[in-house]
């Protein structure tokens, strides 16, 4: 069952983003990061978004932290594992790239780069740091997704061990139990912050997000984000919870 906001329904009205004022919690890169753990991802969900892997964070200023124990988890980098396998990193479900910001004459300017953006603008500031677009990553995933879209891949593409993603040139899969909430973050950065969504990714996000329901952890997360920016997402807000969306470590 859809969220009680049918993305079809709203696709062609006019966007959101045009209404609403910029996030209020908008300060930095590294403050938005360090809310994020330690107003969201508390003590009692330190698990990364993708593959479930525990962590624990450094308590400083800027969301750091290190992965606890990567066998526990099952995640295999590969031979081409990093030190960036063992720390987490904050990673935009929608990346910064992606956003209409890069157009913007402080990021695509002949002086202009996404930092200025984030120091100079702020609708720029708004997208980068919506805390509804963040989330833990092992940092190695990070790095190979990079900027990848989201879409359906023939099982067994990648390898992560047990993680259960997969990632092949340009393209990236999150896990079964993720693909809805994905979805629901892609719908609500469309709506407010005019991120473009081809269509063929609209009817496969309207896909991931019917057979993958609201579940409690992303209900909960939803609700301390707004408690924090007062922006919610209603494609998870008030649309009903179900088990059946939770991930194993959830």
């Amino acid at each position: 069952m859809l969220p009680r906001h049918h993305p079809y329904m709203i696709k062609f009205i006019f966007p959101l983003f045009l209404l609403l004022s910029p996030n209020a919690f908008a300060q930095s890169w590294s403050g938005t990061k360090n809310t994020a753990d330690d107003a969201i991802y508390t003590l009692d969900h330190r698990a990364t978004f993708y593959c479930g892997c525990s962590y624990t964070s450094h308590e400083d200023n800027d969301g750091s932290g290190s992965i606890d124990d990567l066998e526990a988890c099952g995640y295999d980098g590969g031979n081409n594992a990093s030190s960036r396998a063992q720390r987490i990193e904050w990673e935009h479900i929608v990346p910064a790239s992606l956003m209409p910001a890069r157009r913007y004459a402080c990021w695509a300017g002949p002086d202009g780069s996404r930092g200025r953006c984030e120091r100079q603008n702020a609708a720029a500031q708004a997208m980068i740091f919506d805390l509804h677009n963040l989330a833990p990553s092992i940092g190695q995933v990070n790095q190979s997704r990079s900027n990848d879209r989201y879409a359906d891949l023939p099982d067994g593409t990648s390898d992560f061990g047990a993680c259960p993603i997969e990632d092949d040139r340009g393209s990236f899969e999150p896990p079964p139990c993720h693909r809805g909430d994905v979805a629901r973050v892609w719908f609500y950065m469309h709506d407010t912050h005019g991120v473009r969504i081809p269509d063929d990714e609209w009817d496969m996000f309207v896909e991931w997000s019917e057979n993958d329901p609201v579940s409690p952890w992303e209900a909960e997360r939803e609700a301390r984000i707004f408690v924090i920016t007062g922006n919610r997402n209603p494609y998870v807000y008030g649309g009903g919870v179900d088990d059946a969306g939770s991930c194993e470590w959830e």
